[in-house]
C-alpha cells in the first residue's frame, strides 16, 4: 500500500518540475502576481529617490514657477563651476558608486596617515620648496590632515607661534577660483598647528572685525514671523563657520553654510558639531554655551552657481521648507566677485531670490573710497622687485597688477585686479577693486535697495557703546589699546579702514 500510493507523488513532482520550468522561462507572467509595480530594468530604489527627479524648481507648474523658478536658467558660467566638470553620468549606479567612494577614501585615509607618521616637528620646516604644503590642484585634500577629524594627530603646543604662509602650486597661471580655494583650504589646514591664537600678530585686528560683524548682524538681522516660523540666516562664503557664534547670538533657528573651500566647510561643520552636542537644557530653554540651530553645510561657488543646484543634490526639499531666507550674509568675499560682471549677476541673484521681502543682504567689503584716496593722494610707492604700484603698512598691503588711473575711478569697473596680503591671514590673494556705486546699481537691479554703509571705524565708534555689555568679555579685553581705551590703533587702523560695511533690503 505504501507503494502504491508514493506513484501519484512521483508523477506529479514531474509535473511540478515541467510547471516551475515553464514560469522559470515565463518570468514575465509573474509580475502580475505581485502586489509590486514590475519596472524591466529598473534601478536600485533609494529612499533618496526624489534626489533623481526634476527639481521642484524646473517643473512647469505655473504656481511654483513664481518660487522655484525665481533663480533664472543656467547660464555657461555655471558650466565652468566644480560640481559641473565632475559630473557623473547618471547612468552610473548609486550603490556602485558608493562602493567605489568608498573604496576611493579608505585609500586616501591610508595614504594620509602615512603623510602625517611621516610628518616633521611643528619647530622643524614642514614644506619643501618644490611641492609646496599640499598637491591640491586636482584632488580634494583628506580630512585626516584636521586635528578635529583626526584627534590621534594632534600635536602637544609649543610656545612659539607659527605665521600662516601659503604655497599655492602655479599661482601666476591659475585661475582665481584654484587660488582662493587652495589658499583658504591651506590656511585651514595651517591654523590647527599654528599655536594659541592670542599669540597671533594680528589679534587684536581679529576681534575688531568680529566685533564689527556682529554690530551689522546684531543691527539690521531682523525676523519676519509672518513670513516663516524659522530665523533662518544663509551664509555665503561662510569659512570656516567664524560667524557660528555670531548666529547664536542673533537667537537663529536655521543657518545655511556655502564656501568653495571643502576643508573650510568641514572645519564648519565640525565646530559646529561640537557646539551642538553640549548638554541641552531640560526646560527647553535656548542653553547659553551651545549652538541651539539647526545648520546644513555644502561646498559651492556661489559666484557661477545657484543656491538650489548647490543644496538640493545633498539636501532635497530644503528650498522649499527653508526658503526664503531672512538674512544672506557675506563677509569679506564679495570681492572676489567683480572679476567679471557675470559673476556679480550670478552672485546678487542668489542674494535676492534667497531672500524674503524685507529682508537684509548684510556684508563687508574692501573700500573702494579708501583706495581712491590712497592713488589721488599718492600715497603709495613702487615695488622694489616688481616695479608695481603697492600701498599699506607692516600689517597689510595692496599691489596692483597694472597701473591704477590717476583719478582713482576704475573703468570698466570688473576685473581691476590687485593682490592682497594680511599678515598672518591672507597671503597675497587675488581679489577686485568694488566700485561702490556700480554694487549698488546693480543691486537695484535685483531689487536691494540700500540701507546702510560706513567705514569700520565709523562703525565702531558710533555703535560699540551699546554693544559693550552684551560680547564676549575675552572679545571686548581683545580690544583694548595701549592708552587704555578701546578700539584700533597704528597700523591696525589703518588695516581696518581699508573696509566698509554694508545692508541692503530686498523690496517687491
Amino acid at each position: 500500500m505504501s507503494t502504491d500510493s508514493s506513484l501519484p507523488s512521483k508523477e506529479h513532482s514531474g509535473d511540478d518540475r515541467d510547471l516551475k520550468k515553464r514560469r522559470f522561462d515565463n518570468t514575465s507572467d509573474l509580475a502580475g502576481l505581485s502586489r509590486r509595480e514590475h519596472t524591466p530594468k529598473a534601478k536600485p530604489g533609494s529612499v533618496y529617490g526624489d534626489v533623481k527627479q526634476v527639481p521642484a524648481w524646473f517643473k512647469s507648474d505655473d504656481d511654483k514657477n513664481l518660487k522655484y523658478e525665481k533663480y533664472g536658467q543656467r547660464t555657461d558660467i555655471v558650466s565652468t563651476s566644480y560640481t559641473a566638470k565632475n559630473a557623473e553620468p547618471s547612468s552610473v549606479s548609486t550603490y556602485q558608486r558608493r562602493g567605489e567612494e568608498q573604496d576611493s577614501r579608505l585609500n586616501r585615509l591610508k595614504r594620509a596617515r602615512d603623510t602625517v607618521e611621516r610628518e616633521p616637528h611643528p619647530r622643524e620646516d614642514r614644506f619643501s620648496e618644490e611641492e609646496g604644503d599640499e598637491r591640491e590642484d586636482d584632488s580634494i585634500q583628506p580630512y585626516l590632515h584636521l586635528d578635529v577629524a583626526n584627534p590621534s594627530t594632534t600635536r602637544t603646543r609649543t610656545d612659539n607661534y607659527h605665521t600662516f604662509h601659503s604655497r599655492i602650486k602655479d599661482k601666476e597661471n591659475s585661475d582665481i577660483n584654484t587660488i582662493v580655494r587652495q589658499h583658504y583650504n591651506q590656511r585651514t589646514q595651517q591654523s590647527k598647528r599654528q599655536g594659541p591664537r592670542t599669540s597671533s600678530p594680528i589679534y587684536k585686528l581679529r576681534n575688531f572685525n568680529n566685533t564689527i560683524k556682529y554690530i551689522l548682524l546684531g543691527n539690521w538681522s531682523k525676523h519676519d514671523a509672518g513670513s516663516s516660523p524659522l530665523f533662518s540666516v544663509l551664509d555665503l562664503c561662510c569659512g570656516k563657520g567664524g560667524d557660528l557664534n555670531k548666529c547664536e547670538f542673533l537667537r537663529i533657528d536655521q543657518y545655511i553654510g556655502i564656501d568653495i573651500s571643502d576643508l573650510s566647510v568641514r572645519e564648519a561643520f565640525d565646530r559646529y558639531s561640537r557646539q551642538k552636542a553640549r548638554f541641552k537644557p531640560r526646560n527647553g530653554e535656548r542653553a547659553q554655551n551651545r549652538y541651539n540651530f539647526e545648520a546644513c553645510f555644502a561646498t559651492g561657488d556661489c559666484f557661477t552657481q545657484y543656491v538650489p543646484d548647490i543644496l538640493e543634490p545633498n539636501f532635497p526639499g530644503i528650498i522649499e521648507k527653508t526658503f526664503p531666507v531672512d538674512v544672506v550674509s557675506t563677509q569679506f568675499a564679495l570681492h572676489y566677485a567683480f572679476e567679471s560682471e557675470d559673476k556679480v549677476h550670478t552672485l546678487l541673484t542668489n542674494v535676492s531670490k534667497s531672500l524674503r521681502t524685507g529682508g537684509r543682504f548684510v556684508g563687508t567689503i574692501p573700500s573702494s573710497d579708501f583706495i581712491k584716496s590712497k592713488i589721488v593722494d599718492k600715497q603709495y610707492f613702487k615695488d622694489s622687485k616688481t616695479g608695481k604700484v603697492k600701498f599699506g603698512n607692516g600689517l597689510y598691503s595692496v599691489t596692483f597688477d597694472k597701473e591704477p588711473p590717476e583719478d582713482g575711478v576704475f573703468r570698466p569697473p570688473f576685473g581691476n585686479r590687485y593682490s592682497y596680503w594680511l599678515k598672518d591671514a591672507v597671503d597675497d590673494v587675488p581679489e577686485y577693486v568694488v566700485p561702490f556705486e556700480i554694487l549698488r546699481t546693480i543691486c537695484e537691479e535685483h531689487n536691494l535697495v540700500l540701507k546702510y554703509k560706513k567705514n569700520f571705524i565709523d562703525i565702531f565708534n558710533q555703535e560699540i557703546p551699546q554693544y559693550f555689555g552684551k560680547l564676549n568679555k575675552n572679545l571686548i579685553d581683545g580690544l583694548k589699546r595701549s592708552d587704555g581705551k578701546y578700539g584700533a590703533e597704528g597700523e591696525e587702523k589703518e588695516a581696518v579702514g581699508f573696509y566698509i560695511g554694508f545692508v541692503f533690503e530686498k523690496v517687491g
